[in-house]
């Protein structure tokens, strides 16, 4: 033991390393917790929604799905929603007048031939690979009421999009599924 620390400290000592040779022996608890760096954090230190790209909420569900155990959790949320920039949509008792609130953007420039007014709120990626035809015709009608525009998904453009009468904002994403003729 002793002898063993003393050998390994006198080396340390002539080694050209400026950690060794200033902190002999005492460097290799250092070596050891950067190695073990990551684990510290993980759990010890981090919290429970700020790793990337996964949480330890998502993670923990991702873990109980591949031992084949139960991912769901109980209602509610462990999310700070008080937290200043904490964001949600909220129904209001009290809404304000629809024409006070300014609820389009235009899309493109002063040099855009065919700018588009888009609605703030529009129809998410909703690919027809994802969602029966008629599951997507009434995604595209309520966009096409509802004058805002609905985004295909990477499933293309299909004739339930069309037949709906919204506007379409084409995903193309990778390409991957249908993006041609």
């Amino acid at each position: 033991g002793t002898g063993a620390y003393w050998k390994v400290g006198l080396a340390d000592m002539k080694s050209k390393q400026a950690l060794r040779k200033n902190f002999p022996v005492l460097i290799y608890f250092r070596y050891i917790l950067e190695n073990i760096r990551p684990e510290i954090r993980q759990y010890l230190i981090e919290g429970e929604q700020e790793a990337e790209p996964f949480s330890r909420s998502m993670r923990n569900v991702v873990y109980r799905r591949a031992k084949g155990a139960d991912p769901t959790a109980c209602l509610g949320t462990r999310v700070n929603v008080y937290e200043e920039g904490y964001e949600w949509i909220n129904h209001s008792m009290f809404p304000v007048p629809h024409d006070e609130v300014e609820d389009r953007v235009t899309i493109g420039g002063p040099h855009c031939k065919r700018p588009y007014s888009a609605s703030l709120l529009n129809i998410s990626a909703m690919s027809y690979g994802a969602l029966s035809g008629n599951a997507i015709h009434a995604l595209s009608k309520g966009a096409s009421l509802g004058q805002f525009y609905h985004n295909t998904g990477e499933g293309g453009i299909s004739t339930f999009h069309l037949k709906g009468g919204a506007n379409l904002c084409w995903n193309i994403g990778t390409g991957y599924f249908a993006c041609g003729k």
